[in-house]
């Protein structure tokens, strides 16, 4: 059985980070650029929603066990 107030969504969870404006990059190569900084976020995003699925899959193997 499913617990309706559960989160549906990863980004329920965890928000997905917000991407820069564009125009804040101004293609010159900075040494510590918006997008970088973006990327960096995203990557700790991506590794936290593998947490979520992690946890999801392990109480569905519990909850199977019980039943």
């Amino acid at each position: 059985m499913s617990d309706p107030t559960a989160p549906q969504s990863i980004e329920e969870e965890e928000p997905l980070p917000l991407e820069p404006y564009r125009p804040d990059c101004c293609n010159g190569g900075c040494a510590v650029c918006v997008l970088e900084g973006f990327d960096d976020e995203m990557a700790l995003w991506r590794r936290a929603c593998n947490e979520v699925l992690a946890r999801r899959a392990l109480k569905k193997q519990q909850q199977q066990q019980n039943n």
